[in-house]
C-alpha cells in the first residue's frame, strides 16, 4: 500500500475520512484502504472561565490515505462530498507521496502529542486580569512571554509598585 494525500474543504477532515471509510465499505474496497490520518495537535485554552481541551488540524485541508493503487477506490475517493483533489494527481491517476514526506508528518504529529500546551493568545503590552492563584483580579500588563513554557511575565501593581509576577497563561484572561 502507498500512501496518498488529498485536498479537502476546510473543517471537512473528519467528515471526509466518515465518508471515505463508509463507502469503501459499502463497495466492498475496505480492504484495499489502510490508515486514513488527519495530522492534528491538542491544545489548552480556557473558554467561559474553564479550561478545555480542543484539538486543531496542523495541516488543514489536507487527508492522508494508505491504500492500494485501484481505480474504483480513487473514484470513490473522488466523489466524496468535501474532497476537492488528489495531490499531485497526474491526468486522471493520483501520484502517492514519498516515504519521506510521510515519515516527516508522522513525526509532526508524533511532536504534538506530548501533551498539550496551552494556546497563548497574549502579547507584549495587553492589559490581563489575573484569574487564579494568589494575585487573583489583580490587573496587569504583559511584560515578556514565554511560549516554551506557556508562561507569562506580567507587571501588577501591588500596594501602589509595579511589580513583576510569573503567571501561566492559563491564570490570566484579556481585561474588559
Amino acid at each position: 500500500m502507498n500512501w496518498y494525500a488529498i485536498y479537502t474543504h476546510s473543517t471537512f477532515e473528519k467528515r471526509v475520512k466518515r465518508d471515505i471509510e463508509h463507502r469503501a465499505s459499502i463497495e466492498g474496497l475496505r480492504d484495499k484502504l489502510g490508515q486514513i490520518v488527519i495530522p492534528e495537535e491538542k491544545f489548552v485554552e480556557v473558554k467561559e472561565g474553564k479550561k478545555k481541551e480542543s484539538t486543531r488540524s496542523l495541516r488543514p485541508g489536507y487527508v492522508f490515505i494508505q491504500m492500494e493503487g485501484d481505480e474504483n477506490l480513487f473514484k470513490i475517493i473522488r466523489e466524496v462530498n468535501g474532497v476537492s483533489q488528489f495531490v499531485g494527481a497526474e491526468e486522471s491517476k493520483p501520484s502517492p507521496i514519498s516515504e519521506d514526506e510521510i515519515k516527516n508528518i508522522f513525526g509532526l504529529i508524533e511532536d504534538k502529542q506530548e501533551k498539550p500546551k496551552p494556546e497563548i493568545k497574549f502579547r507584549k503590552g495587553d492589559q490581563v486580569k489575573v484569574i487564579d492563584g494568589p494575585f487573583s483580579n489583580f490587573i496587569g500588563t504583559v511584560e515578556d512571554i514565554d511560549a516554551d513554557r506557556a508562561r507569562l511575565k506580567v507587571m501588577v501593581s501591588i500596594f501602589g509598585r509595579a511589580t513583576p509576577v510569573d503567571l501561566g497563561v492559563l491564570e490570566v484572561e484579556k481585561a474588559s
